[in-house]
């Protein structure tokens, strides 16, 4: 049953939308995977004008697939952790670009939406670390971004259509399939539960209310939406 509340409190945290709460986070592995070099001539175009329509989640370019992929059968979700943890953190900045695959091994059964905004065309990945115990942060263990450019080559506000969060869920937080809907700043923010998980689904301003909840309801087990897996 879909619910939708717009309670005064979230108001006050509009300052730290989901959206724009990621903003610099992961910028000491994102040089890992694009390099520090600024080329002045190259300019990235960000397509105008809301995004209403939504189309399949198919080829799209997952910007992190190529970090690590299962190359080792033996290796365990631990070893999975650690590695990430290891090579690519600084020990300060909890979020961490990982693949599919590393995300995947470590929260099995996590779902992604099957439908997304049609301006979308990359998908940024991470996970997110307790950076006291360098293990996987409870609230939010993973978060992808929705990008209509390659990520991080135009600012957030512009080139991110959607950002979704991934905890790990608690007793006491409610029935599977229940969808709650909050206003946010400069959005909408969607949010539910299955299975294991918490799930929270930031669409920025041009991607309606109905579109929202879409992409939510259309969520499917990431390990179906490729191949490697």
């Amino acid at each position: 049953m879909r619910k939708t509340l717009i309670p005064l409190v979230l108001l006050a945290l509009a300052a730290s939308a989901c959206g724009d709460a990621l903003s610099g986070v992961g910028d000491l592995s994102r040089r890992i995977v694009h390099g520090d070099e600024v080329t002045s001539s190259t300019v990235t175009t960000v397509p105008a004008g809301p995004v209403l329509d939504l189309g399949p989640v198919t080829n799209l370019a997952w910007s992190n697939d190529g970090l690590e992929l299962a190359t080792d059968e033996l290796e365990t979700a631990g070893d999975v952790l650690r590695r990430v943890w290891i090579d690519r953190g600084d020990g300060v900045t909890p979020f961490i670009q990982a693949s599919r695959f590393e995300i995947e091994r470590l929260l099995p059964g996590i779902e992604f939406p099957r439908l997304v905004p049609t301006g979308v065309s990359h998908v940024s990945s991470q996970l997110v670390y307790d950076t006291q115990t360098a293990t996987l942060d409870a609230a939010t263990s993973a978060a992808f971004g929705l990008w209509s450019v390659e990520p991080y080559s135009a600012p957030r506000t512009e080139a991110q259509l959607a950002v979704l969060r991934v905890g790990l869920k608690t007793f006491e937080e409610g029935e599977d399939n229940e969808y709650f809907s909050f206003v946010v700043a400069d959005g909408r923010e969607v949010s539910w539960t299955d299975g294991g998980y918490v799930y929270s689904l930031y669409c920025r301003v041009g991607v309606s209310e109905e579109a929202c909840f879409a992409m939510a309801e259309s969520s499917v087990p990431l390990s179906s939406l490729s191949v490697n897996f």
